[in-house]
């Protein structure tokens, strides 16, 4: 059972890798074209520029398949999501307990 479990994850893993690679061709095809896109792509995923390919995603999935852009950024940066607690914990502790204003000893 664990191994049928470890193939359906790396396939679920592998589908949402094509995905977000469709979506990248997609987003760079309103750009220069498809066949141009498709070269683009490979070419940044070889060069692991992946910044320009994440907003290719982003382009890709909100302006051309109309999804809502909290979707999108979810696919393009998912590790959003798993950063947003810890930077709400730190604001707010920044908000509770402020950095002391240290002040020079004033001239006698």
């Amino acid at each position: 059972m664990k191994g049928v479990r470890r193939i359906l994850g790396l396939t679920l893993l592998a589908g949402i890798t094509l995905l977000r690679l469709w979506l990248c061709v997609l987003g760079l095809a309103l750009l220069v074209g498809d066949a141009a896109a498709v070269v683009l792509t490979v070419a940044l995923l070889l060069m692991r520029m992946l910044l320009p390919l994440r907003i290719a995603l982003l382009v890709g999935a909100v302006v051309v398949l109309h999804w809502s852009f909290l979707l999108a950024v979810v696919l393009a940066a998912p590790r959003l999501l798993l950063m947003l607690p810890g930077l709400i914990a730190a604001f707010l502790a920044r908000r509770r307990h402020p950095r002391p204003r240290w002040r020079s000893p004033s001239p006698a």
